[in-house]
């Protein structure tokens, strides 16, 4: 198992009310020097690569940069923040019993919705890094790779990068559920050590009396389509309390339902919406632990909720599938080896 390693800064000013960032994910701009990416190789030294500068994921048919104007997205692991401002999704091209999905486009449903505790969430977080250091912050962004599957191993389908944030020696990932900003979220991705650890933090974060992660509820309220996100220039924080929050990967599904319950092209119930994607699946913890990763049985997601109301499985009970990325050059050649 190598190491992908970025050292780079953390503009903290990117972080809600300033800028749009929320707790989960974020920009580092990469320090403009030699060797700022790095792979080590499992059975040797590190060293720089330039596997990446000119590396893309396909989004929509169309090549995507992974560093952008010396940035990269991250996606931090491990972890799932409440929703600052998500969108519902386009259906367009999916039917469901002869009826077509349709296009959102000009139904004034695309809005940037958000969830409870998310704007606490993010605050926090950018209040805590900021007593690290001043802004731009150093940090080193790092991941477990599985040498044999090459660059695509360290980013998902998105174009982001997939792993943990080192600042001043503390792992933020870790830190973020130790003060419970945020709900654990394995995947099959992650290797054991990985988990275990992420494991080990949220048992300390999800009932930290100054964290939001205790707000998490099992039980699915109606969506408020009256939560939308604040921009930062006429943002006004307003205390949230106790106020409940679902499970972020199911109130993103849930946004784009109702989104289509209201349009009226889609009739049926949130759980009969999620038994639309088989390939949306998790595995059980336990199954995985004592079966192993390739024994365990996958669930389609439509077994985490019963009867559309009640979430059947905690955050640290389930694994969910990653799925598969691939990178290409700018003129489409796949990028199979370091």
């Amino acid at each position: 198992m190598g190491k992908l390693m970025i050292d780079g800064t953390v503009d903290l000013s990117q972080f809600w009310p300033i800028g749009e960032s929320d707790a989960d994910t974020t920009k580092i701009l990469l320090t403009v020097s030699p060797g700022a990416v790095q792979y080590h190789p499992t059975d040797d030294v590190p060293r720089p690569t330039t596997k990446y500068d000119d590396a893309c994921v396909k989004s929509f048919g169309q090549l995507k940069p992974v560093i952008k104007d010396g940035k990269i997205t991250l996606r931090l692991q491990g972890l799932d923040a409440p929703e600052l401002h998500y969108q519902p999704q386009s259906m367009k091209g999916k039917i469901y019993k002869g009826q077509p999905f349709g296009s959102l486009k000009g139904s004034g449903l695309v809005k940037k919705y958000r969830q409870r505790q998310a704007e606490t969430a993010t605050v926090r977080l950018g209040r805590y890094l900021s007593t690290l250091g001043a802004s731009p912050l150093p940090c080193r962004f790092q991941t477990a790779v599985t040498d044999h599957e090459g660059p695509a191993d360290a980013v998902d389908k998105y174009g982001r990068f997939v792993g943990n944030v080192f600042v001043n020696g503390i792992d933020i990932n870790l830190e973020i559920l130790r003060q419970g900003l945020a709900i654990v979220a394995l995947y099959n991705s992650m290797h054991p050590a990985e988990m275990d650890a992420c494991l080990e933090a949220w048992a300390i974060g999800k009932t930290a009396t100054d964290g939001v992660a205790q707000y998490q509820t099992r039980m699915i309220g109606e969506f408020d389509p009256q939560l939308l996100y604040q921009s930062p220039a006429t943002a006004t924080l307003t205390p949230e309390k106790t106020k409940k929050f679902i499970h972020p990967k199911l109130y993103r599904r849930q946004c784009t339902w109702w989104a289509y319950r209201k349009l009226g092209t889609f009739k049926g119930g949130f759980d009969t919406y999620l038994s639309l994607f088989p390939d949306d699946v998790f595995y059980e913890r336990s199954s995985m632990r004592d079966e192993g990763f390739l024994a365990a049985t996958p669930f389609q997601i439509e077994k985490m909720v019963k009867a559309g109301r009640q979430v059947i499985y905690a955050p640290d009970e389930i694994v969910f599938k990653e799925a598969g990325s691939r990178r290409f050059t700018t003129d489409g050649q796949e990028i199979r080896e370091w």
